[in-house]
């Protein structure tokens, strides 16, 4: 930053450091936001891809300002006389400022950021899963720190060097995975065949939302038939999956449950249930 013009005005010693240093926050802040304001206006324009774009500029927003608050936090620091001029100037002086700091985790976040970006682990708008922690939608990829937004809107913001584990929901595709358990009792053929209706009806109308290689390969939803046996569950437990576009697989879940009831309902299939049986005692 070229504060040159300073020395033409005159304060008394004590003084001119601390107007100096408010002088530069207040450039830097005004920098920080301009280029907060220009990487918005270049998405505007572009509209190429919008969650990468979004995390680019989450990216870039970041590294200027770790940039332009270390270029400042160096000149105030000079200005009282703490460091040398020329330590600004070499890339070795803001090394060792850093180091001197202690900033080991710092540097650590910004790396792993850097492989999350590079890597496209995940995109701004992603569901993902945090350490098997944090579950919600990702709104911010900086250099130091990923922020998500849970279901209950409260907004986390991790670490990314402790990111260990990272489980993204909207990656290419998704398996939709249902169950249904029902009682012993039932006529299983007929179970079986209702099932497969649904399978039928779902593939039809929510063609547009199965996941597709190119035009006609692509994975319909289908019963695998009787998977458990267990009087724990009331019943036989049926298992139907299909793959799909990722951001439909919660919709294509509750609309296959949904359908189930109605079709169940309408062919006199009951849904089994745990029970309980009491014993009295003569």
């Amino acid at each position: 930053m070229d504060l040159s013009f300073i020395k033409n005005i005159h304060f008394p010693n004590h003084i001119k450091p601390f107007f100096t240093s408010l002088l530069i926050l207040f450039i830097s802040f005004c920098l920080i936001r301009f280029v907060m304001f220009l990487t918005a206006k270049i998405i505007q324009i572009t509209k190429f891809n919008e969650q990468r774009e979004m995390t680019i500029k989450s990216i870039v927003d970041s590294l200027f300002a770790y940039f332009i608050l270390t270029l400042a936090i160096l000149n105030i620091l000079s200005e009282f006389g703490l460091i040398k001029k020329s330590t600004i100037i070499t890339g070795a002086g803001i090394i060792t400022l850093i180091a001197g700091l202690g900033a080991q985790n710092l540097i650590k976040d910004i790396i792993n950021g850097f492989f999350i970006l590079f890597e496209r682990q995940m995109k701004v708008g992603d569901y993902v899963s945090i350490n098997e922690a944090y579950y919600g939608t990702v709104e911010e990829i900086g250099l130091r720190s990923t922020a998500i937004r849970e279901w209950t809107m409260r907004k986390v913001y991790i670490p990314n060097g402790e990111i260990k584990t990272l489980k993204n929901y909207y990656k290419e595709k998704a398996r939709v995975i249902i169950e249904v358990v029902v009682p012993f009792e039932e006529n299983h053929p007929l179970v079986e065949q209702t099932l497969n209706q649904v399978c039928e009806y779902i593939n039809s109308k929510y063609d547009d939302k199965l996941y597709k290689i190119g035009n006609s390969n692509y994975s319909e939803f289908s019963l695998l038939g009787v998977v458990s046996l267990d009087g724990k569950l009331g019943g036989a437990k049926y298992i139907i999956i299909g793959i799909v576009n990722p951001h439909f697989q919660w919709f294509l879940r509750n609309r296959i449950y949904e359908h189930i009831l109605k079709t169940f309902k309408e062919n006199n299939i009951r849904i089994a249930y745990p029970k309980f049986f009491l014993h009295e005692d003569k």
